[in-house]
């Protein structure tokens, strides 16, 4: 995910005032929603239904919902403005530093609960 942000500002940066290669563009913009898809993206919706206790899990998985959807929409709502101001490389390079703080802490703070009850995830989330 990262490195597919960093080659379109790459891209973005070496075609200058050009227009980049389409297909390269294209290129990454798969590679980057592939790697979401497999990777990050699922991570969210895991960690929601997991790491809350049985008794608010219901209100926090909302509130995590919503926080979600408002920050997928404040992405949306800025893109074309922050385009503009900044331009394409700077924009997708500030995504990909984004992206490599996302994967530093998940990597840093999500725990590995394969085969562990919802029981034993608190018990070790409690233990962090």
């Amino acid at each position: 995910m990262t490195a597919s942000l960093a080659a379109l500002s790459a891209i973005f940066a070496q075609a200058g005032g050009d227009d980049p290669s389409s297909t390269a563009v294209l290129a990454c913009v798969v590679a980057f929603v592939g790697f979401y898809q497999i990777g990050f993206g699922p991570v969210t919706w895991l960690v929601l239904s997991e790491i809350f206790p049985l008794k608010v899990r219901s209100t926090a998985l909302s509130i995590g919902t919503l926080s979600n959807f408002a920050s997928n929409f404040l992405v949306s709502a800025l893109f074309e403005f922050e385009r503009e101001k900044v331009g394409e490389a700077a924009l997708f390079a500030q995504f990909a530093v984004i992206a490599l703080f996302a994967l530093a802490f998940e990597n840093a703070k999500v725990p590995e609960t394969r085969g562990l009850s919802l029981e034993e995830i608190e018990a070790k989330l409690k233990e962090d």
